[in-house]
């Protein structure tokens, strides 16, 4: 596909997205109430508060945000849908402390966002879930972007460790997102039946979402379907400069502001059918599939050329086409069972199958003056998920305590695999030549995790304090023994890895009266390391560098420990913590190393390594307060600090995951009467002051402000729009760390720049749903 085509395929998309919604907007104002108009009293929007909001999965029991002895923020369905949240870096956009990058090195072309990181974590450290079911982990050129966010009725993301009730090894957090039922739809009592509409715009990456949700009340049976499709094209990073600012930029073909040209469709797609025999049962069949194909033409590569004698070895190269497809599916069958016995409340089960993978495939032609060659790179990371949960409830009374125990079995078993193959075709002879186990290889491997859990929520006080002890007892097997096909490097076999911790937690929450209160809680987090970490290895035929694999890594650990005032007012509420994280083994990879090269010449190669120390500390606080009758004000506020330490008696220096100081202060305002509400965000966030590497560009502050706006003007009908950036400032995100202040050579200015990690400049969202 050439440039001029990939263009004119954007700007003929961009038309038909305009008059498609312009036409959609038409329609919908167009259409008649599916009820008479409502009162003006029912006009109100609608919207529930945080003190309502109620946390299920981190919980796994539905209690309420400001009773969890743990900083947890909860997204709701109807924020996402007000604010056009395109993705997951744009559904954190007003979380301070987390946080969501995107990779732009040549590398990995495709301008992919990563995953969350959460107080400094991220990565792998963070569980991430859909209904309790795992995500797969990123690997070494990865991406753990397996959302779209049309189907979640909300996202829980919690704060620190939460290894008793889930998985161990979510030691910075975890982010768990829950797809709707048919109920969320089915809230008309007078019919069975429920159909929803949905489309939006989004100018960054010239995004068009379409999206049909239907579902059906058959008695005993709920039923539910949905389906959506998004298009876009590469992210539009109008404040960055094509110069490549204090980086420079010597890129011939496409400017250091700008992702390679792109076209990207997502497919979406989920069922359910949900039947509840009687009082005591419900069955919950689910099936889920993702898929996300993006096309690049990486023009970096194009027209680059070489000389050399004899002249056929000289050549020229053609456009680089790469292509990324990205796949999540799953089935899943859960039971809950109200059991009501004596000595047990409930017990809820869950089986689910979810393969994922992800796949690159790419094709460079290179002309030389007398062949062609076709050299086709294919690059397939997956991980098959069999996952098991069972879990229970009892409760009794002891004296004068009341115990809540949640107990029961976690477990998975996934097969994970990495398939790295070069092909090259010469038109001259004829011949393709195949090598295989190329890139960041490793074996296959069989990992297994199998932990039973308990904890006990013990009311003392009549419910005035509550405390909730709990422990885990983790096992993790790791097993690449049976690929016995993997060559490996010389000298380095892959052994099976497994490990067993118990981890204990409490948490406590004493309530000095109906409006203030206050909790603590200690937890703990163990991680093996991936089989990336253990097993990756590779070889650079030209340089003899190596990528080296270190199956002494040591599982890694942390200790944390959190306190908090909360107060629940009668218009309003506020949570202010602080807390500190001592993780230990810490592992980094690609540390540069001494190996040796051709001829014997000692060259740099790269492994992982355990860090002695990281330790992590800071203050949160959140609040709302409703300071007028329909106008109430926010703010979320973050700032943590953290140090390192490379090696037992090495100096300690700055950890970079530390997020300097951030506030998000918001204003909401609506007009019942007229069916509108308005929001206006303000993001003030503190320039780094220092990184670990003196060498680093250090971000300056700045801020940002966004507006939303969303009318009804029917009951059946919403209409919602958005500035993002509205004052169009240019800016880092304060989380940035890892680039020099001065490109550490040319190759690096081009092939990585600095520009692309610009944020955003001002962009312009639409959405419209109708609901039948």
């Amino acid at each position: 596909m050439g440039t001029a085509t990939t263009f004119e395929l954007h700007n003929l998309a961009s038309k038909h997205r305009r008059a498609l919604l312009t036409g959609v907007a038409a329609l919908a104002l167009a259409l008649p109430a599916h009820a008479q108009a409502q009162d003006k009293t029912t006009r109100r929007v609608q919207q529930e508060t945080p003190l309502e909001r109620i946390v299920v999965t981190s919980t796994r029991g539905a209690k309420k945000v400001l009773d969890v002895p743990q900083s947890i923020s909860v997204i709701t369905r109807e924020e996402i849908t007000d604010h056009n949240v395109r993705d997951i870096q744009d559904l954190v956009r007003h979380e301070p402390g987390v946080s969501v990058n995107r990779t732009t090195s040549i590398t990995n072309p495709w301008g992919q966002l990563n995953s969350f990181t959460i107080r400094g974590m991220g990565g792998n450290r963070v569980l991430l879930t859909v209904d309790g079911s795992r995500v797969q982990e990123s690997i070494t050129d990865g991406s753990r972007d397996f959302f779209d966010m049309s189907n979640f009725k909300s996202v829980e993301i919690v704060r620190g460790p939460n290894s008793v009730l889930w998985g161990a090894d979510a030691l910075g957090g975890a982010v768990m997102f829950q797809t709707l039922d048919p109920s969320d739809l089915l809230v008309d009592p007078t019919k069975p039946w429920a159909v929803e509409v949905r489309t939006g715009y989004d100018s960054l990456d010239n995004s068009w979402r379409k999206q049909v949700t239907a579902a059906y009340d058959f008695g005993d049976i709920e039923i539910l379907g949905s389906y959506g499709q998004v298009s876009s094209s590469e992210a539009e990073l109008s404040k960055a400069r094509a110069d490549g600012g204090i980086w420079g930029c010597t890129r011939l073909t496409i400017g250091c502001d700008r992702l390679f040209p792109a076209d990207t469709d997502v497919d979406n797609a989920l069922a359910k059918v949900v039947w509840t025999p009687d009082a005591q049962h419900t069955f919950k069949l689910t099936g889920e599939l993702f898929g996300r194909d993006t096309r690049v033409l990486q023009l970096y590569d194009m027209s680059a050329s070489t000389t050399g004698i004899p002249s056929t070895t000289a050549y020229v190269n053609d456009p680089y086409v790469r292509d990324l497809e990205m796949s999540r599916k799953r089935i899943s069958l859960e039971h809950d069972w109200q059991v009501g016995a004596v000595w047990l409340d409930s017990v809820n089960w869950n089986l689910s199958w979810s393969p994922q993978k992800r796949e690159t495939d790419s094709r460079q032609r290179r002309v030389y003056s007398n062949r062609i060659q076709l050299h086709d790179q294919y690059r397939n990371y997956s991980e098959d998920f069999f996952e098991a949960d069972i879990q229970m409830k009892s409760s009794f009374d002891l004296g004068s305590t009341h115990h809540t125990l949640t107990y029961g079995f976690d477990g998975d078993r996934t097969k994970g695999d990495y398939a790295g193959i070069n092909t090259t075709y010469n038109s001259l002879t004829g011949t393709t030549t195949t090598a295989i186990n190329q890139g960041f290889s490793f074996p296959r491997v069989d990992t297994e995790r199998a932990d039973f859990y308990l904890e006990d929520s013990i009311a003392f006080l009549d419910g005035q304090l509550t405390v909730n002890p709990g422990v885990r007892l983790a096992h993790y097997s790791i097993d690449p023994t049976g690929d016995a096909s993997y060559p490996g490097l010389p000298g380095f076999r892959p052994q099976k890895q497994e490990n067993t911790e118990l981890l204990k937690r409490v948490g406590a929450i004493y309530k000095f009266d109906d409006t203030y209160s206050a909790y603590a809680s200690y937890g703990e987090g163990f991680k093996m390391p991936t089989s990336a970490q253990l097993f990756q290895s590779s070889v650079d035929l030209f340089t003899g560098s190596s990528l080296v694999p270190n199956p002494d890594l040591k599982p890694e650990s942390v200790d944390s420990y959190e306190i908090g005032f909360r107060g629940e007012l009668d218009r309003g509420y506020f949570t202010v913590a602080t807390f500190y994280a001592d993780y230990t083994n810490f592992i980094r990879g690609f540390q540069p190393i001494t190996v040796t090269g051709p001829g014997g010449v000692p060259v740099v190669g790269y492994t992982s390594n355990n860090v002695e120390d990281v330790a992590l500390w800071g203050i949160e606080f959140g609040g709302e307060y409703e300071v007028l009758d329909d106008t109430t004000a926010s703010a979320n506020i973050t700032w943590t600090k953290g140090r390192q330490r490379t090696s037992a008696g090495a100096a300690t220096t700055a950890f970079d995951g530390a997020t300097p100081l951030t506030a998000v202060l918001g204003l909401k305002h609506e007009l019942p009467d007229y069916g509108l509400q308005f929001e206006v965000f303000g993001t003030f966030a503190a320039g780094r002051t220092q990184n670990s590497d003196p060498a680093d560009y250090l971000v300056p502050g700045y801020a940002v402000f966004d507006a939303y706006a969303k009318w009804t003007p029917r009951e059946n009908v919403e209409l919602t729009a958005g500035i993002e950036n509205i004052f169009d400032r240019r800016y880092f995100p304060n989380t940035l760390t890892g680039y020099d202040r001065v490109a550490a050579s040319v190759a690096t200015a081009n092939v990585n720049p600095l520009e692309l990690q610009t944020a955003p400049g001002r962009v312009f969202k639409i959405g419209a749903t109708v609901r039948f």
